[in-house]
């Protein structure tokens, strides 16, 4: 993934909602970029306006502040920054977009990442 590939994708994210926890962040990441280990991933912070989304160093571990990783081969980057979020659950199930969630339930749901999650029918909603 590059800065105008991000850039579409990120315009392409549903609006930011201040969640009530600290923040969590959703992790793109090339599946290249996964399976070397090495590389970049882009941070988008679905409950926080202030934290800066955009690329940081990834070296195989995940930090404490992501909540999700998507791991994401070049169609699903190029169709979601063509078609937006609504596409996702399905690259999800044809597993152009495979995800991990990264912390507990109870940590999404504050971080404002679990209504993403379940935006992609990942989980079952919380009723």
């Amino acid at each position: 993934m590059d800065h105008e590939r991000w850039s579409r994708l990120l315009a392409r994210m549903p609006e930011v909602t201040e969640a009530a926890g600290p923040p969590l962040a959703v992790a793109f990441i090339g599946g290249d970029d996964h399976a070397a280990k090495r590389g970049r991933a882009w941070l988008w912070w679905p409950g926080s306006r202030a934290r800066p989304s955009g690329p940081v160093a990834f070296d195989g571990r995940y930090p404490a502040d992501w909540g999700l990783l998507l791991v994401m081969n070049d169609t699903a980057i190029e169709r979601v920054g063509a078609d937006g979020t609504a596409i996702m659950s399905r690259l999800v199930r044809r597993l152009d977009i495979k995800p991990f969630v990264l912390r507990p339930r109870d940590e999404l749901d504050a971080s404002g990442v679990l209504d993403f999650i379940e935006s992609l029918e990942l989980a079952t909603p919380k009723h």
